[in-house]
Parts: structure tokens; C-alpha cells; sequence
């Protein structure tokens, strides 16, 4: 990166609801932007063009596939006529499991990544809910575990661009929601030897990087007359 401001956005999740198709919000640093999650409803898949894709709803077809490079596919749901459950959602490294039962489908795990200085897992899919039997797992890196019966999801965790789990039977005013989607996170780093660029909710020393962290909207500004080689990660909102 050249001298320069460069806007760092973190994309929100995706809010829970009980029938909307809400979808989550892009990552933006600079201009690499990564995209979001798509959201599910009640009987269709997130839609294409998103990054990892929700699990089908109760109508069993399957999942929309995810933006290569950018997310996983969702699971295909399952309906019987008179009970079913949803398929889990895609997650950054695997596809959501899908579902031949009335027990929802499984979150889609998320990747590790080690540039903050130690392994984190983030980007995992939220699990599908079940109206009657048993919810699916989140998947591993923050995905939330879906819930059954008209009971509340479990959101994904914050800053790790996570899934929020589904929930069965929530037509219906007053009814329970899917748990809401995990705020995105931006992560940039490089040799601290070179001169010192500005921005980020944290900046640390981590073995040979100086690693500055986004954990809300900012931005990232290198000095005059400097040149700074960056590594980054980018996680939009689940």
C-alpha cells in the first residue's frame, strides 16, 4: 500500500427475523471487499450472489451455492408435510450439511487463520433449525446453533463474520427469530521495522509484524513518502 487513508468498513450480520430473508454485510479495506452471507426464509435459500449461502427452509430443495473464493454452499432442507427442518449454512471452509430428517442441519465450519499471532477459527455457518425434533450445531468458528419449537437462535459470535442459527416454526407474529449473523473483522499486518501506519481499534507487536485490528468501521492511513507490504484478512458479516 501506498501513502494514503484507506476506508475500512466492517459489514454487520445479518439481523434475525422470522421469515425475512435477511442477508449480512460486506467487508471493505480499500478496495478489497469481501462479501457477505446470504440469509434464509422459511421455505427458499439465501440468494446467489452472496458469500457463503444459508441452508435451504422447510421446502427441501437445496442450498444456494456460495461465491467462489468467498463462502460455502447451505444444506438442503427436509419436509415431510407436516414436520421438517432446515439445512445448516455454509460456512468459510465447508459446505452446511444438509438434512433427510426433522433435525437440522449442521453449520458449515469456518478457516483458521494465524495473523493475529495465534490460530483463530472464524466464519463458521449457523446450524438449521428443527420445528419439532432437535437444531442443528453452529459450525466451528462462531456459527450459531440453531434452536426448534418456536424457541430464539443462537447469534453468531461478534467480529468473526459467523452464521446465526435457524429456528423452526416462526410464522406468526410474535414469533421466535434466527439467531442474527457476526459482525465482520478487518486485520492488517507487516514488518514493524518499516514506518508505522495509523488506524485500528488494537495495534500489537506480534513476533516480526505490527498487526492492527479493525474491529469496527475505521481507517487505515499510511505515512508520506512510505510504502508498507501488507498481509490482510477480510471477514464480512455472517
Amino acid at each position: 500500500l501506498g501513502t494514503g487513508s484507506y476506508t475500512v468498513t466492517i459489514g454487520a450480520g445479518g439481523v434475525g427475523d422470522n421469515g425475512n430473508d435477511e442477508h449480512g454485510n460486506d467487508s471493505v479495506f480499500g478496495s478489497i471487499t469481501s462479501i457477505a452471507g446470504g440469509g434464509g426464509t422459511g421455505a427458499s435459500s439465501a440468494a446467489t450472489g452472496k458469500g457463503s449461502a444459508a441452508g435451504n427452509g422447510y421446502g427441501g430443495g437445496s442450498g444456494t451455492a456460495g461465491t467462489a473464493g468467498q463462502g460455502s454452499a447451505g444444506g438442503i432442507g427436509y419436509w415431510s408435510g407436516t414436520n421438517g427442518a432446515s439445512g445448516g449454512g455454509g460456512g468459510a471452509g465447508a459446505v452446511g450439511v444438509g438434512t433427510t430428517s426433522t433435525t437440522g442441519g449442521a453449520g458449515g465450519a469456518g478457516l483458521a487463520s494465524s495473523i493475529t499471532g495465534s490460530s483463530v477459527t472464524r466464519a463458521g455457518g449457523g446450524g438449521g433449525g428443527s420445528i419439532s425434533v432437535a437444531a442443528g450445531a453452529g459450525g466451528a468458528g462462531g456459527g450459531g446453533a440453531g434452536n426448534k419449537n418456536r424457541l430464539n437462535a443462537t447469534a453468531g459470535t461478534v467480529n468473526t463474520g459467523s452464521g446465526g442459527g435457524g429456528v423452526g416454526g416462526t410464522n406468526g407474529a410474535g414469533a421466535a427469530t434466527g439467531g442474527s449473523g457476526g459482525s465482520g473483522l478487518v486485520v492488517a499486518r507487516y514488518m514493524p521495522t518499516l514506518e508505522a501506519a495509523t488506524g485500528g481499534n488494537t495495534i500489537a507487536t506480534t513476533g516480526n509484524y505490527t498487526v492492527h485490528t479493525f474491529t469496527a468501521s475505521g481507517t487505515f492511513t499510511v505515512p508520506a513518502n512510505k510504502r508498507v507490504p501488507i498481509q490482510y484478512l477480510v471477514i464480512a458479516g455472517g
